[in-house]
C-alpha cells in the first residue's frame, strides 16, 4: 500500500465525519483494562488533571507524553500516540479547509442536480432551474458570475 509524505495511508482521500481525538482512544483503553484515571496519572508521572484534560481532547498529545502513555500502557508504543495525535490535527485542519469551500450565507432550496454541460460542453443543456436563497449584499457578486457563465437569473 501507498503511503504519503506523513506515512500516512490515504484512504480516497476522505476525512472522518468527526476527527476522534486520542485522548478518547486513551480513556476507552483505560476503561477496557479496568484503570482508574487517578492511578493511571500517578502510575505514568503526570497530574490527574492534565490526563483527564487529554482524555476530553482539550490538551495534545506530546512526544513527552506519548512516552509516558507507552510506558504505562503495554502494547501501545509512544510512536503509536503521537500518529494517532497528528491524524487527529490534520484531519481537524482539513475539516476547517472543506468547510472554508462553502460560501457562507447560501444554501439551496433543494438539491442540485448534476450539469452535464460542466462535463461535456457540446452536450445541450435544457432549462433547469435552481432556487438560492442569498444574502442581499451579494445579489451583485452573483450577477457578474451568472453573466460571465451565461446563466439567466430571475428575481
Amino acid at each position: 500500500m501507498e503511503t504519503n509524505k506523513e506515512g500516512f495511508h490515504p484512504i480516497n482521500g476522505l476525512t472522518p465525519f468527526k476527527s476522534v481525538h486520542p485522548g478518547e482512544i486513551l480513556g476507552e483503553e483505560l476503561k477496557a483494562r479496568g484503570i482508574s484515571q487517578k492511578v493511571f496519572a500517578e502510575k505514568i508521572g503526570i497530574q490527574a488533571t492534565h490526563l483527564s484534560a487529554l482524555i476530553h481532547g482539550t490538551r495534545s498529545i506530546t512526544s513527552a507524553v506519548a512516552s509516558k502513555l507507552e510506558s504505562g500502557l503495554e502494547g501501545i508504543s509512544a510512536d503509536t500516540w503521537l500518529r494517532l495525535q497528528q491524524e487527529y490535527t490534520v484531519n481537524v485542519q482539513r475539516s476547517k479547509v472543506n468547510t472554508s469551500r462553502l460560501v457562507s450565507g447560501y444554501g439551496f432550496n433543494r438539491a442540485p442536480e448534476p450539469i452535464p454541460v460542466l462535463a461535456e460542453p457540446e452536450v445541450p443543456y435544457g432549462s433547469q432551474q435552481v432556487s438560492l436563497t442569498i444574502p442581499k449584499a451579494d445579489i451583485k457578486i452573483l450577477e457578474d458570475l451568472s453573466q460571465r457563465l451565461g446563466w439567466t437569473i430571475n428575481h
